[in-house]
């Protein structure tokens, strides 16, 4: 056994040998505090002046590279740049995003995007084959979610053009015009107008949440028979142009009119819902708090049935609700199905949908009965194919629609049942050719697709 003093020599001359070795690392200099101090503060100014965006710095944030267009698909889930020109733009309305897109390396691809990140797209400025890097997650072969939009030069900003030449071939397209305010309307919280420029007319609709933005100085110009400058993009709502500013730097008011020979203002009705005259206007998270009948404007975002009702799940920027419709409220389901835009009047105490009416329409999606699956829960789909098995169960009808990717149930109820034509009732069985439109719902584990009006059923050819 090695002696107790012994081992205290031994730990002694172990310290001091790293005492040495420390003091040789360091260039030989004195081991002593303020010598400990200087090193500590070498090392801190040698860090810092690796540059931000180096590799080698563990500080600086993960590296995304940048990647062509064409080979998006190779980068699924992954952060990536890409740079493209911007051909144009739209809104989803069931997702409160925008929809760019750009092309590259001769492809298009989406680009999905909050509103915040368009600041950098100012349509008066900005438009159509201005090239644009952005950077975000890729979602497929053709779709990124954006989490940064950057312009790059050079910029090409859209020509002024006469009112009259704005053409349907344009939409999505980035335009400028400029004329007197013919007509000004409040919507809810949304505004809109018509402009005369003495070539045409053309609608402008200003979202609320450009509304909000915008400065006192701007709205209070914002007035009948003074000039105005609108950029934003084409749209169509009910077979009439639109111009959408998506950015309150979109909006230029001029101060005073035009000089230009416009058209006697058109006498027309308006409803008591969009002048506002004793009528409460709210947002979806204010039904909670309100009384009596509102009018709101909501996105509709699903349906269900629940205890012998009709439940629409409705949503704007402030939030969701559930509310209880009467089936023959219900629109069409093919041609304004979920993710419209509708006026709604609803009794705020038992919130209990009045009135509807579709402001912007978003027709169902045609799709493969194999692609009707359980994340399409509430949605209105349509799909096309031969019935099978088709049977009566009491009042009810129930089939099963094939199209070669594979099948899907039918089930009508007995309201829409007694409603539907007679030359389509005897119509409906075994090897009929059928176009169905309605909501997805489960029963049992079975996805069924429920037409809950006559208009979602047809024979097809």
């Amino acid at each position: 056994m090695v002696p107790v003093k012994v081992k205290a020599l031994m730990a002694l001359l172990v310290v001091g040998l790293v005492l040495l070795s420390a003091g040789c690392l360091g260039g030989g200099g004195k081991t002593t505090g303020s010598s400990g101090s200087s090193a500590v503060s070498s090392k801190s100014s040698s860090s810092s002046s690796v540059p931000t965006g180096s590799t080698s710095s563990t500080t600086s944030s993960p590296w995304i590279p940048e990647v062509s267009i064409f080979n998006l698909g190779k980068f699924i889930g992954k952060n990536v740049t890409v740079k493209g020109k911007f051909v144009g733009i739209g809104y989803n309305s069931t997702s409160h995003t925008y929809v760019l897109t750009i092309e590259g390396d001769g492809r298009k691809v989406r680009i999905i995007a909050k509103r915040s990140l368009l600041s950098v797209l100012n349509p008066i400025t900005v438009g159509v084959g201005t090239t644009v890097k952005v950077t975000g997650e890729v979602k497929d072969a053709d779709e990124m979610m954006a989490k940064e939009i950057v312009l790059l030069e050079p910029l090409q900003s859209p020509k002024l053009l006469p009112i009259g030449n704005v053409k349907e071939d344009m939409l999505g397209e980035i335009v400028v015009v400029e004329g007197n305010v013919k007509e000004l309307k409040e919507i809810g919280s949304n505004l809109k107008l018509v402009l005369d420029d003495g070539t045409g007319e053309i609608a402008v609709f200003i979202p609320g949440s450009v509304v909000r933005e915008l400065s006192n100085d701007t709205r209070s110009k914002l007035k009948e028979g003074l000039g105005v400058e609108v950029g934003g993009y084409l749209d169509e709502y009910k077979g009439t142009l639109e111009i959408i500013p998506y950015t309150a730097s979109g909006i230029r008011p001029l101060g005073k009119p035009l000089g230009v020979t416009t058209s006697s203002p058109a006498t027309s009705t308006t409803s008591t819902a969009e002048t506002g005259g004793g009528v409460k206007w709210v947002t979806v998270a204010g039904l909670s708090n309100a009384s009596g009948e509102v009018y709101l404007n909501a996105t509709w975002v699903k349906l269900y049935y629940s205890n012998h009702n009709y439940l629409m799940e409705v949503s704007d920027e402030s939030g969701k609700a559930n509310l209880t419709v009467s089936r023959d409220l219900l629109p069409n389901p093919a041609e304004d199905g979920t993710g419209s835009l509708l006026e709604l009047v609803v009794d705020a105490p038992s919130m209990i949908i009045k009135n509807l009416s579709v402001l912007n329409p978003n027709p169902s999606p045609l799709l493969s009965t194999a692609n009707i699956t359980p994340e399409l829960m509430g949605r209105t789909v349509v799909v096309e194919g031969e019935i099978s098995g088709f049977k009566t169960i009491g009042a009810n009808l129930k089939f099963t629609v094939v199209d070669g990717t594979g099948n899907v149930t039918v089930f009508v109820p007995s309201s829409v049942a007694g409603k539907l034509p007679s030359d389509l009732r005897e119509g409906l069985g075994d090897g009929a050719k059928v176009t169905v439109a309605g909501y997805v719902t489960e029963y049992k584990g079975t996805i069924e697709i429920i037409p809950y009006s006559p208009e979602g059923l047809k024979l097809s050819r």
